[in-house]
């Protein structure tokens, strides 16, 4: 029998990072794959609705149970085996493995104990002359493999590497009645616009909607479809409503050496004209990060009060840009950095560089402080105001539109007098614009000019959600990205695979009432 608890009022499970806060009074515990399924035929057999949950990481509140009990995987954890096929190496992993556990696994090669899931993989691995790693990078290391893969995670290194889906070789799946599959890449693929597959007693079968995506823009707004999709997409990115992921292998690729560098600038402009030619000029950047002024001020304040919060000098005024660059050739590199960063009122002079792995960390840290800060404003905000949580862009746009849109970002929030900061991933026109709220008058006006935004963002060409999700809070971007014809196509695959809607009720789709 599986382990259940109750939850006390202010429990963790009742939140996200986002500080969205839901009720709930019990949470199932499973310790693996058999005790997820027996969870899913107890609650499936009398209807009762559950919402799954994993390190609560999230910004969007998928995991913030409203009213139902929660599964949470967080006693799955940890590394399985290790196999190798005519791609790269790939591991497997339970659920919830942190990202952080992934690469320390990696870099320390702690591989004693693992699986051959090919023959030999695990020695081979263990005697390759560089380590590997897992690419992808969402800045949140606390966050699960389980949590990235339902929604697609991505961060800075989708500059170069692309999102999650890019990674995924297989995963397993345990359905709504407790039926469970796995599915591979390219094993099961829709004929046209139609697919089928069995799972359990089970053969599902639906129509696949049509709709339109620019694969050029980052996107997170829901799961993919398109005809002669690949089953494994349907699940990647579709936040748990569809099943509830129990194992995942990814890919990995050899550790490059590379130099990190914070090159900072006198303003905001400077810093996004130089961002521009470093992208269209410098070859090999592992990503591409912006830091607005208010970034910067906000860091500064933030050390001011605490000089140890962030293990790196305090940055100086102004604004900057965070990047990786190969460190072989890395001299010439510079020189093509420095003839542009001098074109902008900067110099070399004016840069942090590091080259090892503990540098890097530290510049992590700094550019992390500024969204960790945020989190923490918008939780100390809760116990006068219980409604707010935080309210931070996700959008991408095409690169022919990002000034036009980091344009209406600054003149409606100027217009409306409410501070922000901006920040993020500036190579893939994705920066994040956190609103700092003062009152629930300030929530109310900040929320409505986010819908703006959004609106925006797609009249553009782009999406309402590049990295985070849809979750609980950005449902009705999911009718503005796509339309309603295909919100109900989506939710007529829902109602094939979860007949009794138990399965994350009200996440990327609307509840219904």
């Amino acid at each position: 029998m599986f382990s259940r608890q109750r939850i006390q009022p202010g429990s963790p499970y009742l939140t996200d990072e986002s500080k969205l806060t839901g009720e709930s009074r019990n949470v199932a515990l499973p310790f693996s794959e058999d005790e997820v399924r027996e969870i899913m035929r107890v609650y499936n057999s009398k209807g009762n609705p559950v919402t799954v949950s994993a390190m609560r990481t999230g910004v969007c509140g998928g995991c913030v149970p409203m009213g139902n009990d929660v599964v949470s995987l967080e006693n799955m954890s940890g590394a399985v085996g290790v196999g190798r096929d005519d791609r790269s190496y790939f591991i497997r992993l339970l659920p919830c493995t942190t990202l952080e556990e992934l690469d320390r696994i990696l870099l320390e090669r702690s591989f004693d104990g693992l699986e051959d899931l090919t023959p030999g993989a695990v020695e081979s691995l263990s005697s390759e002359p560089v380590s590997y790693f897992y690419p992808v990078d969402p800045t949140e290391m606390g966050g699960s493999i389980g949590g990235n893969v339902a929604t697609n995670a991505s961060g800075p290194r989708t500059y170069r590497y692309g999102t999650t889906r890019d990674w995924v070789r297989s995963i397993r799946v345990v359905f709504a009645d407790g039926g469970v599959t796995e599915i591979r890449r390219g094993e099961c693929v829709a004929e046209g616009n139609r697919i089928g597959f069995p799972a359990g007693r089970c053969y599902y079968s639906f129509d696949v909607p049509s709709y339109h995506v620019d694969g050029r823009v980052k996107n997170a707004t829901g799961p993919r479809f398109q005809e002669g999709m690949d089953l494994i997409d349907l699940f990647i990115g579709s936040e748990g409503i569809f099943g509830i992921i129990t194992m995942v292998e990814v890919y990995l690729i050899p550790r490059v050496p590379t130099v990190s560098c914070i090159q900072f600038f006198p303003d905001d402009a400077s810093a996004l004209g130089a961002a521009k030619r470093i992208r269209s000029e410098v070859a090999g950047l592992e990503f591409l990060e912006f830091m607005d002024k208010g970034s910067i001020d906000l860091i500064r304040s933030v050390m001011d009060r605490d000089p140890l919060v962030v293990g790196s000098p305090v940055p100086p005024e102004g604004s900057a840009l965070f990047f990786d660059i190969p460190e072989e050739g890395h001299l010439d590199t510079l020189g093509t950095i420095g003839e542009i960063v001098r074109s902008y009122g900067s110099s070399l002079e004016d840069s942090w560089f590091g080259s090892t792995l503990e540098d890097f960390r530290r510049m992590r840290e700094l550019r992390h402080a500024v969204p960790k800060s945020i989190f923490e404003y918008v939780a100390s905000l809760k116990s006068a105001m219980p409604k707010i949580h935080k309210l931070g862009t996700d959008m991408a746009v095409p690169d022919g539109a990002a000034d036009e849109m980091m344009s209406f970002y600054r003149s409606r929030l100027d217009e409306a007098g409410l501070e922000y900061v901006i920040f993020g991933h500036i190579g893939n026109n994705h920066p994040h614009v956190e609103i700092i709220l003062r009152s629930m008058e300030e929530y109310e006006k900040a929320k409505a000019i986010y819908e703006e935004f959004a609106a925006k963002a797609v009249s553009l060409g782009g999406s309402c959600s590049a990295e985070h999700g849809l979750g609980r809070i950005k449902t009705r971007y999911l009718p503005l990205s796509y339309g309603e014809e295909a919100v109900a196509a989506i939710r007529t695959i829902k109602d094939v695979m979860d007949p009794k809607g138990i399965l994350n009720p009200g996440v990327i789709l609307e509840a219904v009432r």
